[in-house]
């Protein structure tokens, strides 16, 4: 008896951290090459610990056959990193924004290690990410990803089938909602580049002697960086907004 207990306990157990160490390796900031492995593994275990009695009389039972159990942790490990998937495309719009406002301020060939996409990426994406990501942590969000994670237990069941078509639906909706977010959040430096350029030809149709480049470049720099750091904390607010909008409906209400 006490043998078929301790069984059941650890497959539940492991149940549980398939589906949330999935995540944790995806999940913006608590995933990455920046957080030690160690670290991140003893997260997911204490969380998983945690979520056992919550969740676990509602998980199926231990599958007879090795192929059920095989596919019923293969799901569970693509629900999790169904779910970082979509964190980290509400963290994409920053990675848009920047490289449109990199454009427009002429900083588009400035590359710099990106910690949360995990590649050289223009300065300013990096330089956004890396702002908006201690935003997240000082203000408390990263609570959301996480709660996110546990409260999708009531909505997709383990050992239920796979809503792959709601899956598939709901990413191609939040990726156009993040492009558009993203256009949004590099609106002034757009219209910044725009009125610039345009005042930049007609200052060298009216003066063609002029070395327009020479002049030109050194002030779209600086004026795209002035405009940068006046509007850096309106974007970071509405980014910290939107990111919590974006979390919403995958938890439960309280």
């Amino acid at each position: 008896m006490l043998n078929e207990i301790l069984t059941l306990d650890i497959y539940r157990f492991f149940l549980i951290f398939t589906r949330i160490g999935t995540a944790m390796i995806v999940l913006p900031g608590f995933g990455g090459q920046l957080v030690a492995n160690r670290i991140r593994l003893i997260l997911a275990l204490a969380i998983s610990l945690v979520m056992l009695p919550v969740v676990g009389a509602s998980l199926p039972p231990l599958p007879t056959r090795l192929s059920g159990l095989v596919f019923l942790f293969g799901s569970e490990a693509m629900i999790g990193l169904y779910l970082g998937i979509l964190t980290q495309t509400l963290m994409s719009t920053l990675n848009v924004a920047g490289t449109f406002i990199g454009f427009q301020i002429g900083l588009t060939n400035a590359f710099s290690f990106d910690t949360v996409a995990e590649q050289q990426s223009s300065t300013i994406t990096a330089f956004l990410s890396n702002v908006a990501l201690v935003a997240i942590f000082t203000t408390d969000l990263h609570h959301l990803m996480l709660r996110a994670v546990t409260d999708s237990y009531a909505v997709i069941v383990p050992g239920q089938p796979l809503p792959l078509n709601d899956f598939a639906e709901t990413l191609s909706k939040l990726l156009s909602a993040a492009f558009n977010f993203a256009l949004q959040l590099a609106a002034p430096l757009l219209a910044f580049g725009i009125i610039y350029n345009v005042a930049l030809g007609l200052m060298s149709r009216m003066s063609p002697q002029i070395q327009v480049f020479f002049i030109a470049l050194p002030l779209q720099v600086a004026g795209g960086l002035w405009m940068l750091m006046v509007a850096l904390p309106l974007l970071i607010l509405l980014f910290l907004r939107w990111f919590e909008q974006g979390l919403y409906p995958f938890l439960l209400p309280s």
